[in-house]
């Protein structure tokens, strides 16, 4: 026996592992000392007594015996966990091993047994199952999806969001089955967007992508419309860890700013301002359909240029002094005339704005570039109408060529007319040309001018490209060639007039505006106005005429009445001291003249009285004064005109009455008497010269009527005469 212990302690002593040997009935009979440190007893204290007293289950202790009643070797030499009660009492996992011993005749002598501490193994792959339990967990409270496949591309691991995402798929997605099967899983329940290509072609892409997992960025779509963004990367092992994440609400946001972007250039190409965009050293990035047209240039033509560099320098120092001014942050505002290369000269409002970088810096410039061509022209327009029609320097006529001079400049047209219609017929009444072409009184058929069309459509109507416009069809396009035209109906005290309208043989670059029109109304409002109080200041006029002659103008002769009469003498003697240009008043008496009233009625002796005062009216000059003083009583101032010289003058008058007033009714002759008295230094008064003239009517009358005769200071016998009694 103790050559057998030496031969045991030789072989197992200094082993490792821990060794025992039983004999066959599994009486302790060597431990090593491995053994002694993992039983915690001597070998003194183990030798001799039974294995079952380490046994902490009466189990295990009972299987490992049964394991020799077995003939499978594979069965007798596996390893068994056992639960061994130590010599303190503790209770320690190990791992045995067992093997029967013979001796050379094949008899059994007992048992081999290995045990090995599974403590730090247990502990060990508890720690390595806690630490999967977290990553699981972490896994888990990871909110995107998280797949784990290996070398030969099986799924490992993977938390529950990558089979929320993949939902349809879900039943395939588990440890052990290889992506391209997960794949087609999918396929086969219309998971996936393939979009333009079959399932197949997407397959081979998609595995493409999968095997190369070089971390790159992909995204997938799904049927449901959600969107995922991948990456899958190769671990050192050859595993390819991937992660899913849900981009569906960054897509859309992409999606509304892509939209939002894009309503955004629709609007700068909608609005008539020129938007341009600018960096530091004003290299264009981005120009608007508007700037397009003003700086004629495609959007690619003008990036990267620099459009002040288009403008007269004059106008690029303008810029370039707004430009710094922005440099400091802070929004410059100017307005000024720029020379577009559209060969159009426009008043702009320019905005330019700043452009800030993430740090606050300025990068750039957004200028706004606003026409307010027609809002300045309008206002200066209004402006000078308001001068003009305000005015007390100016008459109707010059009032009217002025507005339609205005209207020439405002609207850039040669041709002002106002015009008169009646009936079917066009009369200029007013014109504005550049070298007198249009002459007022020129007539035209009404329906050869485009102001037919004006007055058919009973407000202003306009074209600047009458070729490409049905003004094209209208007979005055064949007759004038007008192409641009601007008209408004012209009302006087709302009746219509004519129209007012400014014309030109060119097309006009800029379009008409609803300012514009504006304009041309009020024009046609003020003209009408204007016409209409002339009227009625010339119906005023011819009223205060009207009122006049009443007043002065006796009823029945139309002659001068009494008043009237020595208003105009009185002026005749102020006259005659001024210039000493002599004048002779001459009494006039229709003789016997109340037997005519008696014998022939007050109407007959009314129907000579006005033959007579017409008789001598017209044969009297315009410079000579004529009126009824009294009942047949007349009395006439011979301007400039000597006694001699009146003498003359009042006897063919005299003659002429004879001659041409007799009435059928009345058998005699109707004659008439005359007293002359020429203008003197001693007469200062008009009533004084008359005395003198009707001393001598008494003189005429005295010695036989139908005569003329001259006062004289001589007695009257010895006065000259002229004419005779009938």
């Amino acid at each position: 026996m103790a050559s057998i212990m030496l031969d045991l302690e030789t072989s197992f002593g200094d082993l490792r592992d821990s060794i025992l040997v039983t004999d066959p009935n599994r009486v302790i009979v060597f431990a090593n000392k491995a053994m002694e440190n993992l039983l915690r007893l001597k070998r003194a204290e183990l030798v001799g007594s039974k294995t079952r007293r380490f046994f902490a289950k009466q189990s295990q202790y009972d299987d490992i015996g049964k394991l020799y009643s077995k003939s499978s070797d594979q069965e007798r030499h596996k390893a068994c966990p056992i639960e061994l009660v130590l010599g303190d009492g503790t209770i320690k996992s190990v791992e045995v091993v067992s093997a029967p011993l013979y001796d050379t005749s094949q008899v059994l002598t007992g048992f081999l047994f290995i045990a090995r501490d599974l403590s730090d193994r247990i502990a060990l792959e508890n720690k390595l199952s806690d630490i999967a339990l977290t990553l699981e967990d972490a896994l888990d409270a990871v909110s995107d999806g998280f797949a784990l496949y290996d070398k030969e591309d099986r799924l490992v691991i993977c938390n529950d969001n990558y089979r929320e995402i993949y939902a349809h798929s879900a039943p395939a997605i588990f440890p052990g089955n290889r992506f391209e099967d997960i794949l087609r899983f999918g396929l086969n329940r219309q998971q996936y967007d393939t979009g333009e290509l079959s399932e197949e072609e997407w397959l081979g892409q998609r595995l493409e992508w999968h095997r190369q997992a070089d971390g790159s960025v992909i995204e997938q779509n799904l049927q449901d419309g959600r969107w995922l963004r991948i990456t899958e990367t190769r671990t050192g092992s050859g595993a390819i860890a991937g992660i899913r994440v849900d981009i569906t609400e960054l897509k859309n946001a992409q999606a509304q700013a892509e939209t939002a972007y894009k309503n955004l250039f629709l609007m700068a190409d909608s609005i008539s301002a020129c938007v341009t965009e600018v960096d530091l050293s004003g290299t264009c990035v981005y120009a608007n359909k508007t700037a397009c047209e003003w700086f004629r240039g495609t959007s690619e033509e003008l990036i990267g240029t620099r459009l002040r560099e288009r403008l007269p320098w004059k106008e690029r120092e303008i810029i370039r002094t707004v430009f710094q001014e922005a440099r400091s942050g802070r929004k410059a505002v100017l307005e000024t005339c720029f020379h577009f290369p559209d060969g159009i000269a426009r008043e702009c409002r320019v905005d330019c704005n700043p452009r800030f970088n993430d740090r606050g810096e300025v990068d750039g410039f957004v200028v706004l570039g606003t026409d307010v061509t027609d809002r300045k022209k309008t206002e200066r327009t209004l402006s000078e109408l308001y001068a003009i029609t305000s005015t007390r320097e100016l008459g109707h006529e010059d009032k009217i060529r002025e507005i339609l001079r205005l209207g020439c400049e405002h609207f850039d047209l040669s041709f002002g007319i106002i015009s008169h219609v009646f009936e079917d017929n066009y009369t200029i009444t007013h014109a504005h040309s550049p070298n007198g072409e249009l002459v007022p009184g020129t007539g035209f058929p009404l329906m050869d001018t485009y102001c037919a069309l004006t007055l058919d459509a009973d407000e202003p109507i306009a074209t600047t490209d009458a070729a490409n416009s049905n003004f094209a069809q209208h007979p005055c396009y064949e007759i004038f060639a007008l192409e641009s035209y601007i008209g408004a109906p012209l009302l006087v005290d709302g009746a219509r007039h004519g129209t007012i309208n400014f014309t030109d043989p060119n097309a006009r670059k800029r379009d008409f505006t609803p300012a514009d029109i504006q304009i041309v109304r009020q024009f046609a409002d003020w003209v009408g106005h204007e016409i209409a109080r002339q009227r009625d200041h010339q119906a005023l006029m011819d009223a205060k005429i009207n009122l006049e002659k009443v007043a002065n103008i006796d009823d029945l002769t139309q002659v001068l009445n009494r008043r009237a009469f020595f208003e105009a003498a009185s002026k005749e003697v102020q006259r005659f001291r001024r210039t000493k240009q002599p004048f002779t008043a001459v009494m006039m008496d229709l003789d016997k003249f109340k037997d005519i009233n008696d014998m022939y009625g007050h109407a007959v002796g009314d129907e000579v009285l006005k033959l007579f005062a017409s008789t001598v009216k017209n044969a009297l000059r315009a410079v000579d004064v004529f009126g009824r003083i009294g009942g047949e009583e007349f009395c006439m101032i011979l301007s400039d005109t000597s006694v001699d010289d009146a003498m003359i003058a009042c006897e063919r008058l005299r003659e002429r009455v004879v001659r041409d007033c007799q009435v059928d009714v009345v058998e005699r002759t109707i004659t008439c008497s005359m007293g002359l008295a020429t203008a003197g230094r001693d007469d200062i008064e008009f009533s004084g010269l008359m005395q003198k003239a009707d001393a001598a009517l008494y003189e005429a009358k005295a010695s036989g009527r139908n005569k003329c005769v001259p006062y004289s200071e001589a007695p009257l016998e010895q006065a000259p005469a002229y004419g005779t009694e009938p």
